[in-house]
């Protein structure tokens, strides 16, 4: 499918999900060692000795610093990363589903603008029959002149009809491809009829159908993200440790008689928690985890209303369109035909015969809007039902 590849918002989707596995990598990195040169006790008065640099009489350093993390920090951060990259994935996944859907319902929009442009087309090549058939009967005296500029008239509203289709025609064509994702309007492109039948099988849903929904699984994950998110957050309550190894070199000379030659020491350095000691940034984590909870419930709670409410309008449009096709529209066709009939043995008016034409034309008009909604209304109840390809019903919901 061309929207999987074009879409902006599947694309962006999926550089998210991308850039979440390398946030992956960014939490596994450990801090580095930081080395430190010195040279201390420089005293220019007294000279600085001849001879190479390590007869110099001043005090070099050399230190190597490295920080330890405490309360399983850098594991927690690596948990935290790998739980936002399956958020990205499920909402990736989520993302497709809705503009793969969203993609169908502009086809279908598109599709029925094509179909009323048909009906439309057919509609004025009747009256150009019609119009022949008028022409005969006024030279014989048959109609009057005023009948013949109804049929005129009628034929003016019917081709304004058809020039407004095709322009919505256009801009539902404009609409498919921007929803694709690819350049241009399809305005040279005939779409390819592709109706869904009557009777065709949908699928039940089960106990686990919503909870399977992508974006009922992104909302776990991304749940789940925030509860690691807030046990770094507690762990950042706990002091990092800093631990240092250095080597010293002091010569003596005839200029310094106190230098101690070379020397070696050891350091651990632990920050004092007496200003703060990151509560605001645990406190933040602990009300991200609360949203993220708010938020899975809302999006089950809609998940659950979308699938009964989109399962109620292909049921409706099911049997809207069943009644059309099987009653409305052999019901009008049989009127019309015999009005059509009637009018051209002389034994009806141009009044019923442009009554049952309009109402042939706008029950074909209602059939196609019908066909359009029941396709629509299937596409969204099977929209409804996808299931994320990674998706698990839980059983392990982080808890406050």
């Amino acid at each position: 499918m061309d929207a999987l590849r074009c879409n902006r918002d599947i694309i962006a989707a999926r550089r998210n999900e991308e850039a979440s596995q390398a946030d992956i990598q960014i939490a596994s990195q450990r801090p580095n060692p930081v080395l430190s040169l010195g040279v201390a006790n420089i005293n220019p008065h007294a000279g600085f000795n001849s001879g190479g640099p390590r007869s110099k009489t001043v005090d070099s350093t050399v230190r190597v610093d490295q920080t330890i993390e405490t309360a399983n920090k850098g594991g927690l951060r690596v948990d935290a990363a790998r739980a936002n990259s399956r958020a990205a994935g499920e909402v990736l996944q989520a993302v497709i589903t809705q503009q793969s859907s969203a993609v169908e319902q502009a086809y279908y929009d598109a599709l029925v603008s094509q179909e009323r442009v048909a009906v439309l087309n057919e509609t004025l090549a009747l009256y150009g029959r019609t119009q022949q058939a008028s022409e005969t009967r006024l030279k014989s005296g048959d109609v009057a002149r005023a009948d013949v500029t109804k049929l005129q008239l009628d034929v003016l509203r019917a081709q304004a009809d058809l020039r407004s289709a095709m322009a919505g025609h256009a801009s539902d064509k404009a609409a498919l491809a921007q929803a694709i994702g690819v350049p241009g309007t399809l305005a040279d492109n005939r779409l390819v009829a592709d109706w869904p039948a009557l009777d065709v099988p949908v699928p039940e849903p089960d106990a686990e159908t919503v909870q399977r929904r992508p974006d009922v699984t992104a909302a776990e994950a991304r749940l789940a993200a925030a509860a690691s998110a807030r046990d770094l957050a507690r762990a950042g309550r706990v002091p990092d440790v800093t631990v240092g190894a250095q080597a010293e070199h002091y010569p003596v000379s005839a200029a310094n008689q106190t230098g101690s030659g070379n020397s070696f020491g050891v350091f651990v350095s632990i920050p004092l928690y007496i200003r703060h000691s990151f509560g605001g940034e645990a406190r933040r984590a602990e009300v991200d985890y609360y949203a993220a909870l708010d938020d899975r419930n809302r999006v089950l709670l809609e998940a659950q209303n979308a699938l009964e409410r989109s399962r109620n309008q292909l049921e409706a449009a099911r049997l809207s369109l069943r009644q059309m096709v099987e009653g409305v529209v052999p019901t009008a066709e049989s009127v019309a035909g015999s009005a059509e009939f009637a009018y051209a043995k002389g034994a009806s008016g141009v009044l019923d015969l442009l009554d049952s034409r309009r109402a042939l034309r706008q029950t074909r008009l209602d059939a196609v809007t019908a066909q359009g909604e029941f396709a629509k209304s299937l596409s969204a109840y099977r929209a409804a039902l996808q299931s994320s390809p990674n998706s698990q019903v839980r059983t392990d919901v982080p808890r406050p």
